[in-house]
């Protein structure tokens, strides 16, 4: 692929991937799935290495373990073929000067201290905890939890919650939520607990949401529906087959609508999900 530059020069992409390898450079890439940003981060620890750079002063930090997983195993692949290639095909990759220093490689990083550190940042994060749990505030034995134990844990709390004392708050709540499960909100709730450490009046909360003062839910349903949905569904009804794949959905959503006389707010999740403009939405 060619890309014209500011200049109106072509560039090729492989030439902007070299340029963006280049460990002398401060470097943001953005790039869409499958573009090469792996191969850019693995060439330009493989070019640190090569200048000379010992393998456990090196850090990357990614954002999921298969990242991590990933470019480790490019990494050791690249250090592995640098080890194995003959002189000739090693010389015409890399150069006379990086012979000898690229066949070292491989070894270097086996016996690191700590291995090549190639970890999610949260995993980073806890190491960083962990050697100084006093000034974080944990416990020094202290364990993470992975998204399964999270939302797990979040379940049971809901449970027992909707059997304990709180039931008559959860049900409250329950009858207004338009979500697909009452642990969705609650994670979202213990995301921000931030904001809910604070004592606030009506139109506290409303401004903590970005709400204005008075926002209450005439309100929001005065912003949804028009007055003329009620024909719209009617209308609508005798011409989505429920026999049909795509339509049975939009279908079973519509059908769920309430009177509309007047509309209540349960009645926007039934048009977001007819509509398909809820969260779940392409």
């Amino acid at each position: 692929m060619t890309l014209p530059t500011a200049s109106g020069a072509a560039v090729t992409a492989g030439h902007l991937q070299a340029r963006a390898a280049d460990p002398a450079a401060s470097v943001w890439v953005a790039a869409n799935a499958g573009s090469g940003k792996t191969k850019v981060l693995t060439d330009r620890v493989a070019r640190l290495l090569l200048g000379g750079v010992a393998p456990e002063r090196i850090l990357c930090l990614t954002y999921t373990k298969a990242a991590a997983s990933e470019m480790q195993n490019r990494l050791f692949r690249r250090l592995g073929d640098w080890a194995m290639l003959d002189d000739a095909r090693l010389r015409a990759e890399l150069g006379t000067q990086a012979l000898r220093a690229a066949r070292r490689l491989f070894a270097r990083a086996i016996d690191a201290p700590g291995g090549l550190k190639i970890q999610t940042i949260h995993a980073f994060c806890a190491g960083l905890l962990r050697r100084f749990p006093l000034e974080a505030g944990v416990p020094p034995d202290f364990e993470e939890i992975d998204d399964r134990a999270r939302r797990l844990m979040i379940e049971e709390i809901v449970d027992a919650m909707a059997e304990g004392p709180e039931a008559a708050a959860v049900a409250a709540v329950a009858r207004h939520h338009t979500g697909d499960s009452l642990a969705d909100l609650a994670g979202e709730v213990a995301g921000s607990r931030r904001q809910f450490g604070t004592r606030r009046d009506a139109d506290g909360w409303r401004a903590a949401f970005g709400l204005p003062p008075g926002y209450d839910a005439a309100r929001l349903l005065g912003e949804v529906f028009e007055g003329h949905e009620r024909a719209y569904v009617d209308a609508l009804l005798p011409l989505l087959d429920p026999a049909s794949r795509n339509e049975k959905g939009p279908r079973a959503a519509l059908s769920a609508v309430g009177r509309l006389v007047p509309p209540g707010v349960e009645d926007i999740a039934a048009f977001e999900a007819a509509c398909l403009t809820g969260p779940k939405a392409n």
